[in-house]
């Protein structure tokens, strides 16, 4: 899978437009990319770039929101979006014949949002709520809250979603001011894949020559990293632990061996994390080790959720694993297991229209060009044990280590890390 039909085109105004025709589908994604999320919100606006995206979808001069929906549901087409740290996605899936629809909606959606004050008020209840249910799931907060506690203050540790505080405060004018700081030409890729029509490119201009604005230059400081242990008490039935260091960046040339790492150690059933902490004693329902890559940084972490009285025994478990990794290296099954199933799980997951339309425009932000699966798979290839060894060693120092803690306790049954 090389794919041989992505092109790339850039508008005078700048905004890159990337396809991918696949002939053997009968679907088409589009994808409308901001190169901007939470983490480029300075302290005022946090959660502004979610809330922009939730006010996409209530109105234009040209539909009210329910003829946003309306539209694509009427196609038996998909619409949404999602908001990350560093990105922000609008999307739709549609069978080919209705592609112009799809290109109507989302590019009337994002040039022409109208931002009524009301709709606003109304929404901030809708994303208010959303607070509330992400304050109340703990295996989700607690990801947040290592990420606050690791990066000491980085923009990018703060919750995509906001506060209550900065949500409600949230003006027309900001998302304006907003929009006009980020949503610029350069920091925009459409991305399309699938049985995509040969004059996409003249259906596409006319919606998205208009925009304007100043180029973005992302420039992210780079955070300080220096170890921590934390508890944030609430009463849960479970305790969830988050324990990890700085990891690689999206662009980093070590990123594909994380990557191995990262499966061997907890990223399959068959890792040594599921395989000792819930396998063989049975602590736990669900363990993994996970990456947060971004533009110039990363984080690595293992997440956990087990019972308040073993909560010690699994900390213990995992700085092990850390440590094991750090002298004794890995096998080769191991190494070779990993390989195969990354190239295996990264195939399997580009084999809709959708998925490999959001493989490119994310190949484009981050790299500035398409990358090929064929070279990924020659990196991943390239992977060697002592590059194993080197990152774990390079990441898994005492001095990094970050645990994070929510559970019903007093204090936690740690008071300092090594591996």
């Amino acid at each position: 899978m090389t794919i041989p039909n992505a092109n790339k085109l850039v508008l005078p105004n700048g905004i890159r437009v990337l396809t991918e025709e696949i002939p053997s589908m009968r679907s088409v994604a589009m994808g409308i990319m901001v190169g901007a999320g939470s983490g480029n919100e300075i302290d005022k606006e946090a959660g502004i770039s979610h809330f922009i995206e939730h006010m996409m979808f209530k109105g234009t001069p040209k539909r009210s929101a329910f003829e946003i929906a309306h539209a694509l549901d009427s196609v038996g087409g998909k619409m949404n979006a999602y908001t990350s740290k560093e990105v922000t996605m609008y999307y739709a899936v549609v069978l080919d014949k209705h592609i112009e629809t799809a290109v109507d909606v989302l590019s009337d959606m994002f040039m022409n949002s109208l931002y009524d004050t009301k709709e606003m008020e109304t929404e901030k209840g809708v994303v208010l709520e959303e607070i509330k249910m992400y304050e109340d799931t703990p295996d989700e907060l607690i990801h947040d809250l290592f990420a606050e506690k690791i990066l000491h203050g980085h923009p990018l540790g703060r919750p995509t979603i906001g506060s209550n505080e900065t949500v409600g405060a949230i003006t027309r004018d900001d998302i304006l001011n907003y929009q006009q700081r980020l949503y610029s030409p350069n920091n925009v890729i459409v991305s399309l894949a699938g049985a995509i029509p040969k004059n996409i490119i003249d259906l596409l201009r006319p919606y998205f020559e208009k925009l304007s604005g100043v180029d973005v230059v992302h420039q992210m400081p780079q955070p300080e990293i220096k170890g921590s242990i934390s508890l944030k008490q609430k009463k849960t039935e479970q305790a969830h632990l988050c324990l990890g260091v700085k990891g690689p960046s999206h662009r980093d040339k070590d990123r594909y061996a994380y990557s191995v790492m990262d499966n061997i150690l907890g990223g399959t059933m068959s890792s040594r994390l599921f395989q000792e902490v819930r396998e063989k004693r049975g602590l736990a329902y669900a363990i993994y080790s996970t990456g947060s890559p971004f533009r110039d940084f990363g984080l690595s972490y293992v997440y956990a959720g087990t019972g308040k009285e073993t909560l010690g025994y699994v900390i213990e478990l995992i700085l092990e694993q850390f440590t094991s990794l750090k002298k004794a290296g890995i096998t080769k099954e191991e190494l070779s297991r990993a390989k195969e199933y990354l190239k295996g799980s990264m195939v399997l997951g580009l084999e809709s229209s959708s998925s490999r339309m959001s493989w490119i425009a994310r190949s484009e932000l981050y790299h500035d060009r398409i990358q090929s699966v064929d070279e990924v798979f020659a990196a991943i290839d390239k992977v060697t044990h002592d590059d194993i060894v080197r990152l774990a060693n390079n990441y898994f120092r005492d001095e990094d280590l970050t645990l994070t803690v929510i559970a019903d306790l007093e204090e936690l049954p740690v008071k300092e890390l090594h591996c």
